[in-house]
Parts: C-alpha cells; sequence; structure tokens
C-alpha cells in the first residue's frame, strides 16, 4: 500500500520537490480519495501533483482502475482535456499534474450559478472533442452500468448490510424492461468518461474545461456522459437545469459532438447509479444513508423516468 511517507519520498528523489523545502515544512503530502489511495504533494501550499495507488475497493473488481486511467490519459496526451502524466509514474502509481481552474464544485460552494451554466457550454465543448476523438485498438471498454450487468460487481456485496443501498438494487432489479431497453441500445462508439461530476469537471481561466479521473473511462455510449451531465445539472442547477442543458447541447453540437440525446431508460440507469452512489457515500461522512432524503428522491425521479419510458413504448 502506497503511503504518504513513499509518495513524499517519490517526489524527492524524482526531482518533484527539492530536499530543502522538504525539510523545512514547505512540503507536504494529503491523503484523499475514497476507492483508490490518492495523494496530494503541496509546496507552499500549491498541489505540484496527485498520486493514485489501486485501493482495496477498487481492486475487488478485478479491474486495476489506475492502470486504466493511466493507459487513457496516455492515449488521449495531446488532446487538452486530460491531466499531464508526470514521469514520476510506476506500474503501481500514477503521477498527474495539477490541473489549474477551479471545478463546478468550487463555483456551487461560491454560490456562482452563472459560472456554473458558462461551465456547462464549455463541458459540452470538451464532451463533444472527447466523443470525436478516434479510438485506438489500445482502448479499455468502459464497464457496464451496474444496473445492466446480470451480477452486481464485487464492490457492491456490501449493500446487503443496509436497506438503503439494498433498496436502490432492488429496484433496478423490479424493472427489467427498463434495464433492458438501455442495455440493447448502449453502444460502445467513442471515448467515455463515465464519471461527469461537479469534482470532475474543471474550468480554466481562459473559459475552458477539463476533466480528471479517468478511472471510469474507455470506449463506451457517449449518450451516458450527457446522462451524467444531466444529473449534474439538476444538483447544481435545480430551477435552471433546462438553460444549462441547452448551453451544454448547443456548445456540443456546435463542436460536432455525435452523441444521440440520452433515452429516458438511460437517464434511469444513471439516476439509479447516482442513488446508489449517494447511499453509500453517506457512511464516508458518517451519515446513514438517505439521511436528507437525497436518496428518496433520485428513486422517485427513476421511477418518474421508467414510468415515461413505458408509456412512449406501448405496443399499439
Amino acid at each position: 500500500m502506497t503511503t504518504a511517507a513513499q509518495s513524499l519520498a517519490q517526489a524527492v528523489r524524482g526531482g518533484l520537490v527539492d530536499t530543502r523545502s522538504t525539510l523545512t515544512g514547505q512540503v507536504s503530502v494529503a491523503a484523499i480519495g475514497a476507492s483508490n489511495i490518492v495523494h496530494r504533494v503541496d509546496k507552499a501550499d500549491r498541489a505540484v501533483a496527485y498520486v493514485k495507488a489501486t485501493g482495496m475497493a477498487a481492486g475487488l473488481d478485478g479491474d486495476d482502475s489506475v492502470a486504466r486511467e493511466r493507459l487513457v490519459v496516455g492515449l488521449l496526451a495531446g488532446t487538452s482535456i486530460v491531466p499531464t502524466p508526470l514521469s514520476l509514474s510506476t506500474e503501481s502509481e500514477l503521477w498527474l499534474a495539477p490541473v489549474a481552474g477551479a471545478s463546478l464544485a468550487d463555483l456551487s460552494f461560491a454560490g456562482d450559478a452563472s459560472g456554473i451554466t458558462a461551465g456547462f457550454a464549455a463541458l459540452g465543448t470538451t464532451l463533444a472533442q472527447l466523443h470525436r476523438t478516434p479510438l485506438p485498438a489500445q482502448a479499455p471498454r468502459l464497464r457496464l452500468p451496474w444496473p445492466l450487468l446480470d451480477h452486481l460487481p464485487p464492490h457492491m456485496d456490501s449493500a446487503k448490510h443496509h436497506a438503503v443501498p439494498t433498496l436502490v438494487i432492488e429496484t433496478a432489479r423490479s424493472w427489467p424492461d427498463v434495464m433492458a431497453a438501455a442495455a440493447q441500445a448502449w453502444r460502445a462508439t467513442a471515448w467515455t468518461h463515465g464519471d461527469v461530476s461537479a469534482m470532475n469537471v474543471i474550468l480554466a481561466s481562459d473559459g475552458s474545461a477539463r476533466l480528471i479521473d479517468w478511472e471510469s473511462a474507455g470506449a463506451g455510449d457517449p449518450s451516458w456522459d450527457l446522462a451524467g451531465a444531466q444529473m449534474l445539472a439538476a444538483a447544481l442547477l435545480p430551477g435552471q437545469v433546462e438553460i444549462a442543458m441547452a448551453r451544454l447541447r448547443h456548445a456540443y453540437r456546435a463542436a460536432g459532438g455525435p452523441a444521440a440525446e440520452p433515452s429516458r431508460a438511460l437517464r434511469c440507469v444513471r439516476t439509479l447509479c447516482a442513488a446508489y452512489q449517494v447511499a453509500v457515500g453517506a457512511f464516508t461522512v458518517d451519515r446513514q444513508p438517505d439521511y436528507d432524503g437525497s436518496v428518496t428522491k433520485l428513486l422517485k425521479d427513476a421511477a418518474l423516468l421508467a414510468d415515461t419510458h413505458r408509456s412512449h413504448h406501448v405496443l399499439p
């Protein structure tokens, strides 16, 4: 297991930080992240690198997500939408340069609604660039969302110990028609980020957007990223979802984005995934799942999407 001390020693050996600054306390290493081990190396209170190593939870599924991110970032290097890999990376660690700018989460905390709306336009352009980038033969395949799988990933086995995440899983299993429709329409035709979230969208001072955390990325259905963006708009701008998404769609189409508008079935799947993430994420902040009713709301949203899907797919 990679420790903060080991990351610090590697930063010194690799020349990323100097010994003098380290000995005088100007360099520090902070542990962040959840499923994977992530350290941020700071010098004079500024991030100089992020270090990733596969954690126990991520490794349970037999998919080395850090190795995946190393491969994806390498294949997409030069596109200006991925972080820059550093030469300190090893077979077991991925070192990345920080991406300058503010995340959509930062803007949300600051209450900057206009900045967030502009950020959705920038995100549309970036997603179009990603989805139009040719897929090389070495590109890994994006893992199907868990509601579309016959068997759940091993890391989800712990859900059986709590009623709320179990309810989310049981809800997905109770709508086989909707899940089947989403699975049948899934087309792995383009680079897909797979985890469009507030923390993962970074807006630069020039108004452009870059994406971080490529652990889930690969050849997938680009509509999945658009479904994720719509979930993000609902979370950050509940009263202005259509405005934010209109700006994203306009920028996406203007930049040649190829993805079809996500179907109601696919959006239902994305909402169920979000409900599960929220449910288990509560444990990381010492809360009970659904303590604020957020999981219940997401399940209601998913049910509405499922019902609307069925109403538009009734046989004559």
